[in-house]
């Protein structure tokens, strides 16, 4: 049962003044109830935000009891109207002590990593870079151009092979082709000229063969000299050698005519066509080059790093950019061994980051690290993030991990005022419109404003809410329905 828990003000029985809602000491409480409410990260400062702010409200109303007093005469007289024999009470607001569900949680840090890193580098070394056409942080597709170096050099070497190519190309038409009609028609004329060549040569020989013979019998008989005689032997001698060399140009005039009949060798179109092959493998080889020299997205994602300048010359071990595979990212806790147990892949991790409001979100647990650090026996949990603004690799960030859920016992947290020594104190209602304090001990600060009670309170009984800075064990109350 929560009632309404704004404080109605009562006319003091010798002053006849009404105290209002306007009054210090609730506008005190009513900045407690808003600390409580509205702390960005309560979840994790339990205890410690109950019993800080219990104990500036407890030092702000005692001294407001001690300071006001002193302001107006008499002090003694308003120093405690609700204790006054004319049965004066204060009025408040309660509610029920009741059972509700307690989420036992774990408590962990870490920091932001990219799931993927996915470092871009040139294939092409040596070449300079001439435009960049993405930044950090920027989003790119797989394949979208990220950089252009320069091609210049690669284009003009290109231009030459294809040059090659073109040449190889038309040897090999020209040898599958076979001789032309020209060609054979030269080769029967070379085979008629050799051939008359040959029969001019026996002629000739023919001729001072006839001479020598008859001149023999005038040297034997002494008509002629020795000396004539003897040249006309040597002019036999060389006849028969134009024989033998006519013979030989006639023999090779035919086989140039066979050849050219029968067209190119199989070995010498082999030959054309494998130095075709060689000029087209090094247009390929040219162009894949030239393929290089623009650098693209090898996945989807973010840039997380650009390391490349305009002018730089790439290398093969030079990083040119880092992208984050589609801007997936998690963020990596440190357990200890003793809780790691408790987790499970797949359970909800509520995360926020303390130095950076609007950064809270929801992530899961996607793997536990199966060994743990031998100096500190801590375990890494990575954690997957969902896409939020904000959430930057290197980011330092707190997580709440639900590991269990109980029936416990709880009230609003505005009816617990925190004690110095970590304990709580609460005013039970009694049967006769009084209260008792009553000393109680603190678990979770849950969702709602509520907070755990390990020890002191039963389930069903009727606590004070509103107005708990000012009572004092057998105070006399009103309770005000809302």
């Amino acid at each position: 049962m929560s009632q309404d828990r704004n404080i109605t003000g009562q006319p003091d029985p010798e002053s006849g003044v009404m105290e209002s809602s306007s009054d210090p000491s609730a506008t005190l409480k009513g900045g407690l109830d808003r600390a409580l409410s509205n702390s960005a990260f309560r979840k994790y400062q339990g205890k410690t935000l109950l019993l800080g702010i219990g104990i500036g409200v407890s030092l702000a109303v005692f001294g407001m009891q001690v300071i006001v007093p002193k302001a107006e005469e008499p002090a003694t007289a308003q120093e405690t109207p609700q204790t006054e024999p004319n049965g004066s009470s204060q009025t408040i607001t309660t509610a029920l002590v009741e059972r509700t569900a307690v989420e036992r949680t774990l408590e962990a840090t870490g920091t932001v990593r990219a799931q993927e890193l996915i470092p871009v580098f040139s294939e092409a070394t040596g070449l300079k870079i001439s435009r960049l056409l993405v930044d950090e942080g920027s989003m790119v597709q797989q394949g979208q151009l990220m950089a252009v170096l320069e091609s210049s050099v690669l284009e003009a070497q290109l231009a030459q092979a294809q040059a090659s190519v073109a040449q190889a190309e038309a040897r090999v038409a020209e040898l599958r082709a076979g001789a032309r009609s020209e060609e054979l028609t030269r080769a029967r004329e070379a085979v008629r000229s050799a051939e008359a060549g040959v029969a001019q040569a026996q002629s000739n020989y023919d001729l001072i063969a006839k001479r020598v013979e008859s001149n023999q019998k005038l040297v034997d008989e002494g008509a002629i000299a020795r000396d004539r005689f003897d040249e006309l032997l040597n002019q036999k001698q060389v006849a028969f050698t134009n024989i033998q060399q006519a013979q030989a140009s006639r023999e090779d005039a035919n086989a140039r005519l066979q050849e050219v009949s029968r067209g190119p060798r199989p070995e010498v179109i082999s030959q054309a066509e494998a130095q075709l092959a060689q000029a087209k493998g090094q247009v390929q080889l040219i162009r894949a080059q030239l393929n290089n020299t623009r650098v693209v997205a090898p996945r989807s994602g973010q840039v997380l790093r650009r390391h490349a300048s305009v002018g730089n010359l790439t290398s093969s071990s030079q990083e040119l950019f880092q992208i984050v595979e589609n801007g997936r990212l998690e963020v990596q806790f440190t357990v200890p061994e003793t809780q790691l147990s408790q987790i499970q892949p797949g359970q909800a991790v509520e995360i926020v980051a303390e130095n950076q409001s609007g950064i809270n979100v929801v992530g899961r647990v996607r793997e536990i690290e199966p060994s743990v650090n031998e100096n500190s026996r801590q375990a890494v949990v990575r954690v997957d993030l969902p896409s939020a603004e904000g959430l930057k690799p290197g980011m330092f960030l707190r997580g709440r991990i639900v590991v269990a859920s109980t029936a416990g016992i709880t009230v609003p947290s505005g009816a617990v005022l925190p004690q110095p020594d970590g304990s709580g104190r609460v005013f039970i209602l009694q049967g006769d419109n009084t209260v008792q304090a009553q000393r109680i001990e603190m678990g979770e600060l849950l969702d709602g404003d509520r907070v755990e009670i390990l020890s002191g309170l039963q389930v069903g009984q009727e606590v004070a809410v509103k107005g708990v800075p000012y009572l004092k064990d057998g105070d006399r109350i009103t309770v005000r329905n809302n």
